[in-house]
């Protein structure tokens, strides 16, 4: 006669522990997504000076000035600019270096803040604008990023994730299997 409940208390009746499941297969989808992160990381290094040049050039300059703004306060305005700019794409980039090797690893939490990241990005193409360099680091900056995560979501990548969810388990409740 079947228990009452549905709980099994003895799943494991001769006191083994279950076959571990076999380590999952990174596939080439997460390894191009991968190194498309890292290649964003890479350009969003490359762009602060591009960034910056921009900001001191005499065009940008000369355009701001024409709005009525005095040289004292334009110079304030970039100071600041080039100050937060550099601590946030120091915290930037090492966030995306950091989540990039945790979706090489496996982990769905990872993917999905670079997701979150990629859409936020579509933002700055607000920046490509600007012209010359800025809008190719722009352009690349957003599109990387977005490539790499299309190919993170692909079915081969989706059951890498789920395999690597189940194998961290697996080890997580039989240590020494």
């Amino acid at each position: 006669m079947p228990p009452a409940n549905n709980y099994s208390y003895n799943a494991y009746s001769s006191g083994q522990t279950p076959a571990a499941p076999p380590a999952p297969v990174r596939p080439k989808q997460v390894d191009l997504g991968f190194w498309l992160l890292i290649a964003a990381a890479a350009l969003s290094v490359i762009s602060i000076p591009v960034g910056l040049a921009w900001l001191n050039s005499t065009d940008y300059q000369d355009q701001v000035l024409g709005t009525g703004i005095t040289q004292s306060d334009l110079d304030a305005i970039i100071s600041i600019t080039i100050v937060t700019t550099i601590f946030f794409a120091v915290i930037s980039i090492a966030i995306s270096l950091l989540v990039a090797l945790f979706i090489r690893k496996g982990h769905n939490w990872a993917r999905i803040v670079a997701t979150v990241f990629a859409v936020l990005g579509l933002i700055n193409l607000t920046g490509a604008g600007a012209g010359g360099l800025v809008a190719v680091t722009t352009i690349l900056g957003v599109l990387l990023p977005v490539a790499a995560v299309i190919l993170l979501w692909m079915k081969p990548s989706t059951e890498f994730f789920n395999a690597s969810k189940a194998y961290r388990q697996f080890k997580k409740f039989n240590p020494g299997a």
